[in-house]
Parts: C-alpha cells; sequence; structure tokens
C-alpha cells in the first residue's frame, strides 16, 4: 500500500518514516498491512510466517545448529511480521527499522507470545548493534527499498560486523527480470539470470520511485563480489518466491544470498 505515486527525492528515510507514521494514525490492519500490502493485520503476520519459514529459516537449517540457544536480528522488520515466526525459533530475536512506531510492533508481538523480542530505531544505514553480538542476520523485501548502492554496501559491511565468528546471514535484494517475474518456469528465471549482467552492466541500477517501491536492483553476480570483497563466505544463492492458491511457486523479485562470516 502507498499513501501517493509521486518520485521521492528527500531520500528513504524521510519518506518512510512520514508514510508508515501516516499509516499508524489508521486502525492496525492499516499499519500492519502497510508493510506487505496484506489486507490487514492478521494476513500480515500469517504470510510473515511463510516468508520466514520458506525464504529464511529453511536456508538457514543446513547450517545452524540448536537455534534455540542463538540471537538473530533483523534488518528492517517493518510491523514484526516475520520477527514473530523468528521469535518462535531463537533464543532471543532483534529488530531494527527507521520508524518510530515500535511501541505498536512491540505490543503486537507480545499479543502473539513473542517476549524474547528487542526492537531498535536506526537512521538508515547502520545497525546500533555491538561488533559480534549475534549468531544470525537476515532481511526480506527491505534493501530493495535503499535509493543508493552506498547504504545497500553499507548494510553489507554493518551486518559482517555484528555477527560472531561463524555466524550466518540471509539477505534478498531485488533483481532485475524480464520474464520471469510471477512466473512459475525455470528456464526463464535461467534466461532472466543470463540476461542481467548484460542489463546491468554497473551490477546495479539506483531507481527514483515513489515510497515502499523498488529503489535499488543488484545482479546476484555483483552482490555476489561484494559479499566476498566484505569477508563473507557465500554459501548458497536463492530466489524469493511467491505461493498462490493452486500451490504453483511463481519466482518473485529477489535475489537472495546465503552468506557465512568466517570462524
Amino acid at each position: 500500500m502507498t499513501w501517493n505515486d509521486h518520485i521521492e527525492r528527500r531520500g528513504h528515510v524521510v519518506g518512510f518514516r512520514e508514510a508508515i507514521a501516516q499509516a499508524a494514525r489508521h486502525d492496525e490492519d492499516v499499519f500492519f498491512g502497510w508493510f506487505d500490502h496484506a489486507d490487514d493485520k492478521e494476513s500480515s503476520f500469517i504470510r510473515g510466517s511463510w516468508d520466514f519459514l520458506w525464504h529464511i529459516a529453511q536456508p538457514l537449517a543446513p547450517y545452524l545448529t540448536k537455534p534455540e540457544t542463538k540471537t538473530a536480528l533483523e534488518i528492517g522488520h517493518g510491523g514484526g511480521r516475520l520477527l514473530a515466526a523468528a521469535g518462535r525459533c531463537f533464543q532471543f530475536v532483534i529488530g531494527v527499522d527507521i520508524h518510530d512506531e515500535n511501541d505498536k510492533v512491540h505490543l503486537a508481538l507480545r499479543d502473539r507470545g513473542i517476549r524474547n523480542a528487542q526492537l531498535f530505531k536506526t537512521e538508515g544505514d547502520r545497525l546500533p548493534i555491538g561488533s559480534e553480538h549475534v549468531d544470525c542476520v537476515y532481511s526480506f523485501i527491505v534493501l530493495q527499498h535503499v535509493e543508493t548502492y552506498a547504504v545497500f554496501k553499507r548494510y553489507f559491511e554493518e551486518s559482517f560486523r555484528v555477527l560472531k565468528p561463524g555466524g550466518l546471514a540471509v539477505v534478498y535484494f531485488a533483481r532485475r527480470y524480464r520474464w520471469s517475474f510471477n512466473h512459475p518456469s525455470r528456464l526463464l528465471y535461467v534466461v532472466d539470470r543470463l540476461a542481467e549482467p548484460l542489463l546491468l552492466w554497473k551490477g546495479y541500477e539506483e531507481l527514483p520511485a515513489p515510497v515502499n517501491s523498488t529503489n535499488l536492483r543488484v545482479s546476484l553476480r555483483h552482490g555476489r563480489s561484494l559479499a566476498r570483497a566484505v569477508g563473507f563466505k557465500v554459501m548458497r544463492t536463492l530466489v524469493s518466491r511467491r505461493r498462490v492458491p493452486d500451490g504453483a511457486a511463481l519466482y518473485g523479485g529477489q535475489h537472495g544470498l546465503l552468506l557465512q562470516k568466517p570462524g
């Protein structure tokens, strides 16, 4: 859900804070649904559980032992929809976001029995957490909304900093596609993968856009190179998927990387 369609040129932090504050002045369905275009609050949390299990927990599972003893950090927790699911898997969860509505999110998490979460406000390019503090970092449908590559790069660096040696990160970012979005065909996805380095010859493109629209696309090749330059080991490449009522899994608009900080 967006409140207008004008191009945001004052910076993503300013625009997002204003839009989220405006959503918060409405009822809870509007506020919690704003972050993922859900129809209502409950739908947002249901979809958040699916997204966490499919896009975060499943890739982590072969590499992460005893999550019930570990701490996870979410970059861009929004309304807490993924954080609620993470709180049932990890001993402790930390959410970081730019908005001013963490009191609402905290109450919603407690209503769902999540009492092992701590929320922080950030200025939009740094994580207000100590170095080597967490076991896992993840981000989903967030990094596509930062409007500059410099901010994107900073979040990779910050993720590396806050992770303990041996820690894991799962990060998703917008991909360049022409044929495979919202389509089940792996062939079309492969074609888009092969074409992407030509279409994103710099490795990324910054897109002036309205708030809550895609501001940045990064090629998978460039994302992997950046991760390695920061110090990560690339464990696996990922792609977001959408479930539809007939059970098909359609290709979404994000690349993903499973990364590890060397121990």
